[in-house]
C-alpha cells in the first residue's frame, strides 16, 4: 500500500522555494537572511504564511504563562517551517522544538530545514495523534515512605496525572517543568524551582551548580523528562545525585514520552 504523504503538493512547492533560496545564497550567512529570502519566495509562490515575530504566542495554563512559542514560519492550518543554519547538523532538540510547535498549533507536519550543509537539508517531522499509556512504579521507594511523605506524594502524583490528562504528551521537558510548577502550587504545595547545590570532592567545595529537579515541600525531588518512552538509567543516577546533594527524602522521575506517561520512584 502506498504511504500517504501529508500535504504532498504543498510540501513539494515549499521544498522548491527552499532549494531556490539555498542555491542562490549559498551557506554561511545568518539565519535571518534565509528567513527573509524564504518569506519572499513564499509570497512569490502565493503560499499563505505567518512569519515571526507575528507567530509568537503564549501558552497559558491556569492563568499563568508557562511557555512562549515562536516558530519561524506558520502556514495556517497546514504546517510549521523551522529554519536553521547549523554546520554541525541538526540536533535532537531541533526536532523536539518542531514537535512542540506542532502539538501547540494542532498541526500534523513540520519541515525542519538546515541551510548550512552542502545542500539544503529538509527533514519532514510528522505529528500523528497517539494513544498514551500511563505506567507508575513506586516499588523502589515503598519501604521508605513514611506517614509524613504520603500526603505530599499523593498531591504530587495527582498534579502530574492532571497535567497528563489535561495537556497530554508532545511538549518538551522545559514546558512540562513549568506546567508542574503551576500545578503543584495550585494544589497548595510549596515548590522550589531554582535550586543550586555545592558539590564536594574530597572535602573540597566545588563551584555551585544549578540543578533541574523541583523540590516539593522541602522533601520530595521531582525530575521532569519528555520525549523518551522510558526512564533511563542516567535519569535515575542523576536523581540519586541530586537527592544526596539537596538532602531530599525521596525522588520521582516523571516522563511525558512519545506514547507513554511514566512515573518512577527513586531512592538515595
Amino acid at each position: 500500500m502506498e504511504e500517504k504523504i501529508i500535504h504532498k503538493e504543498l510540501s513539494y512547492l515549499i521544498n522548491g522555494c527552499i532549494f531556490d533560496v539555498r542555491n542562490e545564497i549559498g551557506p554561511g550567512v545568518r539565519e535571518e537572511c534565509y528567513q527573509k529570502a524564504v518569506e519572499y519566495r513564499f509570497a512569490q509562490s502565493d503560499i499563505p504564511f505567518v512569519p515571526k515575530p507575528r507567530t509568537r504566542t503564549e501558552f497559558h495554563y491556569r492563568g499563568t504563562v508557562v511557555d512562549v512559542f515562536e516558530p519561524d514560519l506558520l502556514v495556517p492550518e497546514r504546517m510549521i517551517v523551522e529554519l536553521k543554519h547549523q554546520p554541525e547538523g541538526l540536533a535532537r532538540d531541533n526536532f523536539t522544538q518542531v514537535l512542540t510547535y506542532l502539538k501547540f498549533w494542532n498541526l500534523r507536519l513540520g519541515l525542519l530545514v538546515n541551510f548550512a550543509m552542502d545542500k539544503a537539508i529538509i527533514e519532514r517531522v510528522p505529528c500523528e495523534p497517539r494513544e498514551c499509556e500511563t505506567e507508575e512504579d513506586y516499588d523502589y521507594i515503598r519501604d521508605q515512605i513514611c506517614d509524613e511523605h504520603r500526603p505530599i506524594l499523593q498531591a504530587v502524583r495527582k498534579s502530574l496525572l492532571e497535567i497528563n490528562q489535561r495537556i497530554g504528551i508532545g511538549y518538551a521537558a522545559t514546558t512540562y517543568r513549568n506546567l508542574a510548577i503551576v500545578e503543584f502550587r495550585a494544589h497548595g504545595l510549596k515548590c522550589e524551582s531554582d535550586i543550586e547545590v555545592t558539590p564536594v570532592f574530597r572535602e573540597r567545595r566545588l563551584p555551585t551548580s544549578r540543578i533541574s529537579p523541583l523540590v516539593v515541600e522541602g522533601r520530595i525531588c521531582v525530575q521532569i523528562e519528555a520525549i523518551y518512552d522510558e526512564i533511563t538509567a542516567r535519569a535515575i543516577r542523576t536523581m540519586q545525585t541530586h537527592l544526596r546533594m539537596t538532602g531530599g527524602d525521596l525522588g520521582l522521575v516523571a516522563c511525558f514520552g512519545k506514547t507513554k506517561f511514566l512515573i518512577r520512584g527513586v531512592r538515595k
